[in-house]
């Protein structure tokens, strides 16, 4: 069976399938028979983007620019939106937690900003 004879045979099944059910997405099969590409962000980049974005805050807005700037993709503004919610959400996690282990050690930060050099230098050792 040539390469045309299968590709026409998945055509027909694809219209036999959109016949019986109409929640059949046939553009994206008959785009499947034919190999091409989907113009979607790889579930893989997405994976990274957002877990840059939760665990090193800052850097999850430079994936939210490429994404909305340079990104080409159909679903890349959705991404680059993503990533700015999650960043913006792990900012105020860190800052929440970094506060609250601050107020339970009962120093405040003027004590902290009157640490000296000497001081420091004190507590290490000779």
């Amino acid at each position: 069976m040539s390469q045309d004879e299968q590709l026409e045979q998945k055509v027909s099944q694809y219209a036999t399938l959109a016949k019986e059910n109409k929640n059949i997405d046939v553009a994206s099969l008959m785009m499947s028979a034919l190999g091409q590409k989907d113009n979607t962000v790889s579930s893989r980049a997405k994976r990274w983007a957002y877990l840059i974005s939760i665990s090193l805050p800052p850097f999850g807005l430079l994936f939210a620019l490429k994404y909305y700037v340079f990104s080409g993709e159909d679903d890349a503004k959705t991404v680059a939106t993503s990533c700015v919610i999650l960043t913006v959400l792990s900012v105020g996690l860190f800052w929440i937690i970094g506060k609250t282990m601050l107020s339970s050690s009962g120093t405040s930060l003027e004590q902290i900003q009157q640490i000296t050099p000497q001081e420091i230098k004190s507590t290490l050792g000779p």
